[in-house]
């Protein structure tokens, strides 16, 4: 038996069925778990060995980095010695590098662009707007990248649907002709350039039809109209087409992810076959029960079900807990049962939730990992280095220039730094050179002058240091442009390792051939991967995982909570419409499906939001589970739950006052039911003493820690949740003793 027929026998029916069919469009849908990189991978293999493609011929795409190594590691061992580096498994952003370095000539581009990520392009943003506030040029930068991700010009009418102000367009022209100068690209332009590369103008696109003949696509669920339009210009007449995906797990609408895409496909496609990969090797049945029932609900959807042979294992279960620090004790309590931590996750809607999270497994020590923390390149001391790499790779990099040039001081203010880009505007110099000059020819004056001077000459020497190795390069910038020093002295300041933070860095970046090449791999892979060094890997490592639903996809765990199931948390508050509360519900099934052997989750009777404590109500989703599918572990203390048919009472008068124009928030018909109950009112005779809960309107909800006698009346100091004490009379009325 040959080596592809083995590895066809290890597939089930419809996996091997998706390999096999090479002809018309394809379209698998692939459940969660259910084994589709094995069908990318075998498909490549089957294509190298049995259709005789060579590897140059072949464009696999995805969406993470990591997803993209994992599939190239596969097919490296499975091929066993074909030399692949010819083959293009990438991102799709990866590709459009690839893409604009070889050919972006044709549209004005040089090869050693940067590519800026959020904070450059807010700093660029920042440069042509100097008063402008960093936090509203964040909210216009944000903006402007959805606008391109959406394949929207400043000057197109439908901007104005947005409502992002009458001013936006002018902005976002400004934006985009500053970042045409520098020489530069941000994210989005990496799908948009290359599309605008791939016209009919150009010969690019005829060269790709000619190269690629099969086209691969991962995660095609999660395409926005830059990346589905990207695709429809690499496939040519005699292009194989196949994408792989799963419209339940669209869930990066935010980010101008349309599921439409996948759902359409047949359509732009003519012909297309459709298999779909339902057997899931992950979950146990009882999981993927409760996933089934709740996903099934959504009509923009390819109707399929997931099956295992994973058979047994708990029921999903519910923990209600009287708010987030209770809610929090209960699922501690379940993790040391076993103290099986890295096999376990603790999933939310939003970041806000782990801080209670974060802060009692602290005091019980228990070790967790926050996934989605700081990345190691976003700290200051690395952005500080790159900023001497990326203008090392281009010269007129004011974004970086602008970063650099007077840290540490050199004596070059603001006015200083203006004339120099001036300069270099009017003479049609880099800024390197303008530096040099305006050193030189007295624009810039004493310690300026001098500190201008030092730093234009490090590049030189540093490119010369280039070709014999990229740390040697960067060690030396570094080290001369003061940074070192600055860095060093921070430390002994403050105890922190910056320093050991630059070390990582000039050992990573020599990981990567010397010279102008292996730099520009560098810059370009921490660009585009959104991991990091010494990010995270839930395989390995003792802690349990914190987490946002958005940040799962890829990841599995043996036991997973999902926290904070409740109305307005989870849906959002923001989630109104019936498309968008698709969305969250595919995002539902995402979180469910990311459990192995135990699923729990968690609903909370109140909780804290910005400040004030909020009266919840259990999420829909809860009352969409199928009730012998779920088992509720232990209720809310007294006064605490709704009956399902009163959940779906509420959310009938919720649709119903939508469709009239009017909304009424469920949490203010919770609280008409249930607050007496709640909460009883102070009265006399020494009700409060430390320890006691307690409610203020302002202030939200305390804890009583102690009680003083001024003049014959109770004087009660609280310390709430937000952390400020306070004290009240107890007669004034305003304190309510909270139960349970």
């Amino acid at each position: 038996m040959s080596r592809i027929d083995t590895y066809l026998e290890q597939l089930n029916d419809q996996q091997r069925k998706a390999v096999l069919e090479n002809e018309a469009p394809l379209l698998v849908l692939a459940g969660a778990g259910s084994g589709k990189t094995r069908v990318i991978t075998t498909k490549i293999v089957y294509a190298l060995e049995r259709l005789g493609l060579q590897p140059w011929q072949i464009l696999a795409v995805t969406f993470t980095n990591k997803a993209a190594k994992e599939m190239r590691d596969r097919v490296s061992s499975m091929t066993d010695g074909v030399d692949l580096s010819a083959m293009q498994i990438r991102t799709f952003h990866s590709f459009g590098a690839w893409l604009l370095r070889r050919y972006g000539s044709h549209i004005g581009l040089e090869s050693r662009f940067s590519i800026y990520d959020d904070q450059d392009s807010v700093t660029l943003l920042k440069s042509i707007y100097p008063k402008a506030k960093r936090v509203e040029l964040t909210r216009i930068a944000r903006q402007i990248s959805l606008a391109k991700d959406m394949r929207l010009k400043p000057d197109d009418e439908e901007l104005k649907s947005y409502h992002w102000g009458n001013d936006f367009p002018s902005v976002y022209r400004s934006y985009e002709a500053r970042l045409r100068k520098v020489g530069n690209v941000d994210f989005a332009d990496l799908i948009n350039r290359s599309i605008e590369l791939l016209s009919p103008v150009y010969p690019v696109a005829e060269k790709l039809h000619a190269r690629f003949r099969m086209i691969l696509v991962d995660e095609y669920q999660d395409s926005n109209a830059g990346q589905f339009e990207l695709l429809k210009r690499l496939v040519g007449k005699d292009t194989f087409i196949c994408v792989v995906g799963d419209d339940d797990q669209s869930i990066y609408r935010f980010r101008g992810a349309n599921v439409g895409h996948i759902l359409s496909f047949p359509e732009l496609y003519p012909g297309t076959k459709i298999v779909k990969l339902e057997q899931n090797y992950r979950s146990t049945s009882q999981i993927l029960d409760v996933a089934s029932a709740v996903i099934g609900l959504n009509t923009s959807r390819h109707r399929k079900v997931l099956w295992t042979a994973n058979k047994g294992g708990p029921k999903p279960r519910l923990l209600r807990a009287a708010d987030e620090r209770e809610e929090a004790l209960k699922i501690m309590n379940e993790i040391r049962k076993d103290e099986k931590y890295s096999e376990t996750a603790i999933i939310y809607r939003t970041n806000a939730q782990s801080l209670t999270f974060e802060t009692l497994l602290q005091k019980a020590h228990i070790p967790f990992r926050l996934i989605g923390a700081l990345r190691f390149y976003d700290r200051e001391e690395v952005k500080d280095a790159l900023a001497l790499l990326y203008l090392l790779l281009n010269r007129e990099d004011e974004v970086h220039f602008r970063r650099i040039i007077n840290k540490p001081s050199r004596g070059i203010g603001s006015v200083a730094l203006d004339q120099i880009i001036a300069l270099s505007e009017k003479e049609h110099i880099d800024l390197i050179d303008s530096t040099l000059r305006a050193s030189q020819e007295g624009f810039l004056k004493g310690k300026g002058a001098r500190g201008g001077r030092d730093f234009a000459l490090l590049f030189d020497q540093a490119q010369k240091i280039l070709e014999k190795g990229n740390s040697e390069a960067l060690e030396y910038l570094i080290r001369e442009s003061g940074l070192l020093s600055y860095f060093k002295e921070m430390d002994e300041k403050n105890s922190t390792e910056k320093i050991e933070n630059i070390g990582r860095l000039i050992t990573t970046v020599g990981e990567y051939a010397p010279g102008y090449d292996g730099l520009i791999e560098f810059v370009e892979s921490l660009t585009l991967d959104p991991t990091t060094l010494g990010n995270f890997d839930p395989s390995k490592g003792n802690g349990v995982s914190l987490i946002t639903m958005h940040n799962t996809k890829g990841l599995e765990f043996d036991r997973v909570f999902i926290t904070g199931m409740e109305e307005n948390l989870f849906p959002s508050r923001s989630s109104e419409s019936e498309e968008e509360i698709e969305e969250e519900r595919r995002l539902f099934y995402v979180g469910v499906t990311r459990a192995r052997r135990e699923l729990f989750f968690t609903t909370c009777q109140r909780r804290m939001i910005w400040g004030k404590t909020m009266y919840q109500m259990p999420s829909r989703f809860l009352d969409e589970i199928p009730g012998e599918l779920i088992e509720e572990v232990q209720s809310v203390p007294a006064g605490g739950t709704v009956s399902r048919g009163r959940q779906k009472e509420v959310w009938g008068q919720r649709r119903d006052s939508q469709r009239s124009g009017g909304y009424t928030h469920p949490n203010i018909l919770k609280t008409v039911s249930s607050f007496q109950r709640d909460r009883q009112k102070v009265t006399a005779g020494g009700s409060f003493s430390a320890g006691k809960r307690v409610y203020h309107d302002t202030y939200g909800e305390g804890e009583v820690q102690k009680v003083t006698m001024v003049r014959g009346n109770e004087l009660v100091e609280v310390r709430f949740l937000s952390g400020s004490s306070k004290t009240f009379f107890a007669s004034s009325g305003v304190l309510e003793l909270v139960s349970g």
